[in-house]
């Protein structure tokens, strides 16, 4: 059985084979820490283009510090990526599974690529092997599809023949090596031994500490709960934003000293593209299995589902102000990505938000610094190579992303470029109003009712 004694130095670690299933942004960092504490480590995912971008060095997505690691622990074959169980499992002693549930388009859990991934796992994995779960699961789910899977694929039994562990990761794009090091970890297994034993592999590379809980379930539905949480404080915050924006008050002072009260812990409004965040979506359908109406998490979800109604309209203010319709206006789109200062694109609206403006009669430009032209060309953007090409004749930017290049814009230059009158949609929250208006630009922002 693996112990604390056991894996507590580098040296002894060396002893022992990871395999992380699923090298998304849960589980590739994850697998990088575990190397980096001393495992031998595989990468495993069914996707080539992510085993093939592992193998030269380079990580998938961008994340702070995951590709020094990745090379890192390449260059000391301590890390290894695959697309073959037959290659992987057999010689695990552990294996993580950080493979998603998705989403149908329905917006109900679609359990098919995690049952097939536990299925591989079984028919590979050997007797003692110790089984951590690391996806966001629907409270039930590790001790039903995935222990069952396991079994019927393996013939051995849990807790018996191989240990099994619930643990989930949050993560948020920008800080997911911080957040798996330093964030407490819950934890629930099928008996002591799994316990036990996780607990001493989590504690190799998570210096946050590991609150153990009494069940799996438990477990499953602490990761699902803070999700819905962090929704319908979204959600709240952008009704009240968009109050303020009615009542002419700023919402971002409001919500700063509103915070500056223990007890408050209000965030900013966000907008994101649909079934992104999924987890509220998982809970909700389970619900409604069990005929239980989440009245609140509804409404939340539904309430930020509206994001691109509140960009147009917001939009169309603006644009009203300059004297302008709405139809055949030329608008600027600055930044694709999710997170500021990330190429991250997964979660964003501006997809959507082009569609629906052109699909309104709006032609509209891209330009995000963070990515080339040829990259925007690939998604499908209508980019420019430059910011002044892009602005060139247009009569509005939407700031989308919060980008610190987009901080220091050269307001004067761009005013120039554009037709006037103007106006700048910041969504971002990176622009002081009042210079914008001082260069004769038509503001508009979120919850800035100023």
């Amino acid at each position: 059985m693996l112990t604390d004694e056991g894996l507590d130095s580098f040296e002894k670690r060396r002893a022992y084979t990871v395999t992380v299933v699923g090298c998304g942004r849960k589980g590739l960092p994850t697998a990088c820490l575990l190397a980096e504490a001393g495992f031998k480590v595989f990468c495993l995912d069914t996707d080539q283009y992510i085993i093939e971008r592992l193998k030269r060095g380079f990580s998938p997505f961008d994340e702070p510090g995951l590709k020094e690691l990745i090379r890192r622990n390449l260059k000391a074959k301590r890390l290894e990526a695959t697309t073959r169980f037959e290659d992987a499992i057999p010689i695990s002693d552990i294996v993580s599974i950080a493979v998603p549930v998705l989403l149908d388009y329905k917006m109900r859990p679609d359990y098919l690529q995690l049952e097939t991934a536990c299925r591989d796992v079984g028919l590979n994995m050997k007797a003692g092997t110790l089984i951590m779960v690391m996806s966001t699961l629907i409270p039930g789910t590790t001790e039903t599809l995935i222990k069952e899977t396991l079994e019927t694929a393996s013939g051995l039994e849990a807790g018996k023949d191989f240990g099994l562990a619930y643990s989930p990761v949050q993560v948020t794009a920008g800080r997911a090596l911080n957040d798996i090091t330093s964030n407490p970890r819950v934890l629930g297994a099928i008996d002591e031994v799994s316990l036990k034993a996780a607990k001493a592999v989590l504690g190799t590379f998570s210096k946050g500490g590991v609150i153990e809980v009494k069940d799996i379930k438990t477990a499953e539905s602490l990761k699902l709960f803070e999700a819905v949480y962090r929704d319908v404080n979204t959600a709240l915050a952008n009704e009240l934003s968009y109050l303020c924006e009615k009542m002419g008050i700023d919402f971002l002072e409001v919500m700063r000293i509103m915070n500056s009260q223990s007890h408050c812990h209000l965030t900013l409004p966000e907008f994101t593209a649909k079934g992104a965040p999924k987890d509220p979506y998982l809970l909700m359908d389970e619900a409604d299995n069990l005929r239980v109406r989440l009245r609140v998490v509804t409404a939340s979800r539904k309430v930020n589902e509206e994001a691109l109604k509140r960009v147009l309209r917001l939009l169309r203010e603006a644009l009203r102000s300059c004297g302008k319709p709405a139809k055949r206006a030329r608008v600027l789109i600055l930044g694709v990505s999710h997170r500021p200062n990330l190429r991250d694109v997964e979660g964003s609206i501006v997809r959507d938000l082009v569609e629906m403006l052109q699909n309104k009669g709006i032609r509209v430009k891209v330009y995000d610094p963070l990515f080339s032209y040829s990259e925007l060309i690939k998604m499908g953007y209508p980019a420019e190579k430059t910011l002044t090409r892009a602005a060139k004749d247009m009569d509005c930017l939407l700031i989308t992303v919060g980008h610190d290049r987009f901080k220091h814009l050269n307001l004067r230059r761009l005013k120039i470029a554009m037709r006037k009158p103007a106006a700048i949609v910041d969504l971002g929250r990176v622009l002081d109003c009042e210079e914008v208006e001082k260069e004769g630009f038509i503001y508009r922002g979120l919850g800035r009712g100023i």
